[in-house]
């Protein structure tokens, strides 16, 4: 006997109140449950026991042993009962007379009221409940739901109910339990044995006879002749067929019984506590694991040839309703493999871009390997599998066979099955090798395909549907159609959404974060990455390929942000999600990200070299004309970076013309022609970018503009111009254009700048704060004196990317402290400036 004491503790709480229900199904603890609390009371008066049995469903034989219970127990003022009293409709009545005098509280307990069917007992009981004396409770423990209303005692709160899930064991009992036996398990083992027997007392004790603690030979031996055999033989046969799935339902139940009333018997066993219980508030059932695996062995070693049989019906039932993984799961345990294949076509490609990938690659890899070249179907399965496997070069290979063996199908049936490899064809091999184009076309027919097939005859049509869109508003980014992408894209993740799809929405949210970026809006830009890189976290697809764009564009905008540090990490987690063998387009957009951070940190040289790695690697079908262009804009920002800006003025003269350029790549022109001191060939590129939307383009526009400005001795249109650049830039949060874009000269701007702003009252300085903190100045002159703790704990923050409110809040002081910290800071290194005080302070040893 295991003493449990928050389980004593609650039924010596429960018998204050009139009545306590223990109801649970066989071997769940309950009388020992009440033996325990018995031997233990807290109370003083009599315990009297009854242990009922079948014969107890004559009157006289309940109410005589009873009322022998009570007195063994020693109440006193009981009413003499010969053999015949209990059959007096008029006895309960007189025995809660006599009871009504009972000096102490006296606790009755009737073990096994399950047993108890017959109205006459049932009715007396009920209605001796109603009404108890003041010092007589009663404790009724019982496998089903007893056969007397409580509602009314429930209402009034003169009812304790423990149940199944109280008794179940908790991992620390369940390590007493073993210690009991012998045994010394580590936690782990003792909460694995529990989520093994679900709490299950007696599957626990039972289990520690078999060392792996799984449903052996006793556990089945008690289940079968406790539970299954005390069944009436439809009852037997309803349990036995419905224990093939892992969960069941009423319509499931009346496919595999061939009998009606599923739902109702599944709830009738569910209020029996035979090891069934309903899931959620919904019309789903599902066994208790060591039944459902005692039913099954029972099942395979009585009737194994309807084992294939009612998985067969399972997965009928399943791919009618739209359940393909389960569907495909049962037809794979039933071993009909051209069903498998059948299913797969259906539903696969839909499987595979969901949460639920690698189970279903486990069941597509239980396909003997000799099988999958027998029919278009099993060679479309092949396909898929060679994909899932990596050997990316024998998918066209499958492909083309599974179309040669379509030969002689009926038009229809050809065109079911060529859709999904059209699908197929272009998520595998026409994205993967870049060929945009092409990707564009094959996307488009096959959205005119679907619309010719029936609902019934492309169960996936939702999802074909939201992937193609997706992969079309893919191609159309990529080649350079943002305002025909744009619309796809919004198309595919709401499609993609209502088709439960959630990788698809995934992907087409980080393209449409690129894209956006690509506009200018790095607030969007920002929501649309996070929308996708949240939606990865829900469903654990964090380290899939299609989040990778949204983490590369998001290592984007941490750049123009200046962020460097945080850049980095979503540079990182973008290679981690796009995996070993990305797309093109994944693998070229790592590299003009990779450049981007490289040119940032002013490497224009290792810039050059992964760029031109790229173009290398893209493949001989590589052709996205916008990646291309992306490709292009990072090498001239290279040129630029290492004074070669006739090559930039080169290579967009065979470009195309001004007006079909980018924002960004009209300000690189720009830039160049600003370099080789040709202002007016500048100045119309910089007002065409200032007047559009683009505003990380329109930033880098007005800085140049306020440059030029500046060098013709237009102070006030050199002032005006930084203005406006600042504008542009604080709602976006932008800092990289004006340190890539920083000279001397932009230092005396934005001083003057900050001057006239604090001379007007502005509070609006956070851009300009941090240019005139971090462009480095000469000059300054070091003052006597060491640094204070706090002054060195601020000093540890001006390598970061840190703002000096950022600084604030990690340290825990106001903003403007740090701001007279970093003032001391400077003043003592000798420093005019955050970027010049810390390469001193690496110098000195400080950092």
């Amino acid at each position: 006997m295991l003493w449990r004491p928050r389980l004593t503790e609650a039924l010596d709480a429960g018998v204050r109140r009139p009545v306590t229900v223990i109801c649970a199904g066989p071997g769940w603890g309950k009388t020992a449950l009440a033996a325990s609390w018995a031997n233990t009371r807290s109370i003083s008066g009599p315990v009297a026991w009854l242990t009922l049995e079948s014969r107890h469903n004559e009157p006289s034989a309940f109410w005589s042993d009873l009322v022998l219970a009570l007195a063994t127990a020693g109440a006193s003022g009981l009413p003499e009962a010969g053999p015949l009293a209990g059959d007096d409709p008029g006895y309960p009545n007189r025995l809660l007379a006599g009871l009504a005098g009972l000096p102490a509280v006296t606790v009755l307990i009737l073990d096994g009221l399950h047993e108890v069917t017959d109205p006459r007992v049932l009715n007396g009981l009920a209605g001796m409940l109603q009404r108890l004396p003041e010092r007589l409770r009663i404790v009724l423990l019982s496998r089903t739901e007893p056969g007397v209303p409580l509602h009314r005692l429930r209402a009034s709160g003169d009812l304790t109910e423990i149940g199944a899930e109280a008794l179940a064991f908790r991992v620390a009992e369940a390590e007493q339990l073993m210690a009991l036996r012998g045994r010394r398990p580590s936690p782990a083992e003792a909460a694995d044995r529990v989520r093994h027997a679900e709490g299950w007392g007696a599957g626990l004790a039972l289990g520690l006879e078999d060392p792996a603690g799984s449903s052996g030979a006793a556990i089945e031996d008690y289940l079968v002749r406790e539970v299954l055999a005390a069944q009436p033989p439809q009852f037997r046969e309803f349990l036995l067929r419905t224990s093939v799935p892992d969960r069941i339902c009423g319509e499931l139940a009346e496919a595999l019984t061939g009998q009606r009333y599923g739902h109702r018997t599944l709830e009738r066993l569910a209020q029996a506590n035979l090891f069934v219980e309903r899931i959620g508030m919904g019309r789903w059932f599902r066994y208790h694991r060591m039944f459902r695996s005692a039913l099954r062995h029972q099942l395979a070693t009585v009737e194994p040839e309807r084992v294939h049989e009612l998985h067969l019906l399972a997965a009928q039932w399943h791919a009618a309703t739209g359940n393909g993984l389960t569907a495909i799961n049962h037809a794979a345990a039933g071993g009909d493999w051209a069903f498998v294949a059948r299913l797969v076509v259906d539903r696969g490609l839909q499987l595979y871009a969901s949460a639920d990938r690698e189970e279903f690659l486990a069941v597509l890899g239980r396909i003997p390997v000799q099988r999958l070249v027998e029919s278009a179907e099993l060679v479309f399965c092949a396909a898929l599998r060679a994909f899932a496997e990596g050997d990316v070069a024998a998918v066209p290979q499958r492909i083309a066979r599974a179309r040669m063996l379509l030969a002689g199908r009926g038009a229809r049936c050809r065109a079911v099955i060529d859709l999904a490899l059209i699908v197929l064809e272009s998520g595998v091999v026409t994205r993967r090798q870049g060929d945009m184009p092409r990707l564009v076309a094959v996307s488009a027919q096959a959205l005119d395909d679907l619309t010719a097939l029936r609902w019934d005859e492309v169960p996936a049509r939702l999802q074909y549907r939201a992937m193609m869109l997706g992969h079309k508003g893919a191609g159309l980014l990529w080649t350079g159609r943002l305002d025909h992408a744009e619309r796809f894209l919004w198309a595919a993740a709401s499609a993609a959404r209502a088709a439960g799809s959630p990788l698809v929405e995934i992907d087409a949210l980080a393209h449409l974060s690129l894209l956006v970026h690509l506009q200018g809006a790095l607030n969007t830009a920002d929501e649309h990455a996070t929308a996708a890189i949240d939606l990865a976290r829900r469903i654990d697809a964090r380290n899939r390929p299609a989040v990778a764009l949204a983490h590369l564009t998001r290592a984007l905008i941490e750049a123009d942000r200046g962020r460097e540090t945080a850049a980095e990490e979503s540079l990182r987690r973008g290679l981690h999600a796009v995996g070993d063998s990305p797309e093109a387009a994944s693998a070229v957009m790592i590299a003009v990200v990779r450049a981007r951070l490289l040119l940032d940190r002013r490497e224009p040289l290792p810039a050059c070299a992964v760029l031109h790695r790229a173009r290398v690697d893209a493949g001989p079908h590589f052709d996205a004309p916008l990646l291309d262009r992306l490709l292009a804009l990072s090498e001239s920002d290279a040129d630029l970076a290492l004074g070669r800006p006739a090559e930039v003025i080169t290579r967009y003269a065979h470009r195309p013309p001004v007006p079909a350029l980018l924002p960004a790549e009209q300000v690189c022109l720009a830039r160049a022609h600003h370099d080789v001191g040709d202002e007016a060939a500048a100045e119309p590129l910089l007002s065409r970018v200032r007047a559009g939307s683009d505003r990380v383009a329109a930033v880098s526009a007005w800085i140049l503009t306020a440059l030029a400005a500046d060098a013709q001795g237009h102070g006030g249109r050199a002032g005006e111009a930084l203005s406006r650049a600042l504008a542009d830039a604080e709602p976006e949060l932008l800092r990289q254009p004006f340190r890539r874009l920083g000279s001397p000269r932009m230092l005396v701007l934005a001083e003057r700048q900050q001057w006239l702003s604090e001379a007007r009252g502005s509070t609006r300085d956070s851009v300009l704060g941090e240019i005139t903190g971090e462009l480095p100045v000469t000059g300054a002159t070091p003052a006597a004196g060491p640094l204070s703790e706090r002054e060195l704990e601020v000093l540890q923050y001006l390598p970061t990317v840190l703002t000096a409110g950022e600084i604030a809040e990690n340290l825990g002081i106001s903003v403007n402290t740090v701001k007279a910290h970093m003032r001391a800071i400077y003043r003592k290194l000798g420093a005019g400036r955050r970027r010049e005080a810390v390469v001193l302070a690496r110098q000195s040893g400080l950092l």
